[in-house]
């Protein structure tokens, strides 16, 4: 089955369900439909977008996510259906929060985190040699590698700014945090649906509406986002929110990354890599768990365009 993530943006558009199919309705009254079950998210990156709640409801029973964004494509929040006990000894393990497995969990999760932003600056013409030093060090020091990523990052990028979080006034900074939003957004999905509890996170900390364990489990895909933010910037054509959204809805459908022999889209990608987590929940150990590599996609979509 070819799943997809769907993005609006265009105005004024009221969605609806019938027959098991997801209806998009324009102002002129046509309409395009795709089946539910092919869904796994819903970008909604434009203003005035309606639902019934009888649309809303289906999408979430089908564990469809929607991803809500203000008039300035700043993702403010998502609907997603209730959190579930899938497996109960891997639920009754996060519980516990092993040190010494989470330990080994995050180191794995971190060095795919450092080895795919080396790989991007290397991809961007960028020297990476002290990153590459840093990253063979006994002790990986994150701060280190991102004080000096963003660093040679901004630059490739031909802009002087630092990395905005929240509330980023700066055009790049903004893009990059929208795409890791739709990057959280399902990871969020495929972590409910899996039964691992989003507020107890492996490394980030539990806070106030905080949920530390998609925070973790992205981090090896943020540099996905940066990669394709560069590509963006190169590229002939206006540079506004509304064209990076849908520049990266494409970029993540034609994503494909390699598990177990077979190439896979990066949003069915993700299900494989929560459900090793959720494996290696249950059991306490990391050996089977997969990784996204940067090199490794582009190597991919090189091989896909050469056929």
């Amino acid at each position: 089955m070819s799943y997809h993530i769907l993005h609006l943006t265009i105005p004024n558009i009221s969605l609806y369900t019938d027959k098991g199919f997801l209806f998009c309705k324009y102002d002129d009254e046509s309409a395009n439909k795709i089946p539910l079950d092919d869904l796994r998210a819903v970008i909604v990156a434009t203003h005035q977008v309606s639902f019934t709640n009888t649309c809303l409801a289906k999408l979430l029973e089908n564990d469809v996510i929607v991803l809500h964004c203000d008039n300035h494509y700043k993702p403010v929040g998502w609907s997603a259906a209730l959190d579930r006990v899938v497996r109960v000894k891997a639920f009754l393990n996060q519980i516990c929060q092993d040190k010494k497995f989470e330990n080994e969990l995050w180191k794995i999760i971190l060095k795919a985190k450092v080895n795919n932003q080396s790989q991007n600056l290397k991809l961007l013409g960028c020297d990476n040699a002290n990153i590459e030093r840093l990253i063979n060090k006994p002790l990986l020091s994150e701060a280190n590698i991102a004080k000096q990523y963003w660093k040679l990052y901004f630059e490739a990028l031909g802009v002087k700014t630092k990395r905005e979080h929240k509330d980023a006034k700066n055009f790049e900074n903004a893009c990059l945090n929208y795409g890791y939003a739709v990057i959280a957004a399902l990871i969020y999905r495929s972590s409910l649906v899996h039964g691992l509890c989003p507020n107890l996170g492996i490394h980030h900390k539990q806070n106030y509406r905080s949920i530390p364990l998609i925070y973790d489990l992205m981090e090896p895909f943020r540099p996905f986002i940066d990669y394709y933010l560069y590509k963006f910037k190169m590229e002939d054509g206006e540079k506004n929110h509304k064209n990076w959204c849908k520049y990266l809805s494409c970029c993540l459908q034609n994503c494909r990354l390699k598990y177990k022999d077979f190439n896979y889209k990066l949003i069915d990608y993700i299900d494989y890599y929560i459900e090793a987590i959720t494996r290696a929940y249950i059991d306490f150990d990391v050996k089977e768990i997969v990784v996204p590599d940067l090199n490794e996609m582009i190597l991919l979509m090189q091989k896909k365009d050469n056929l």
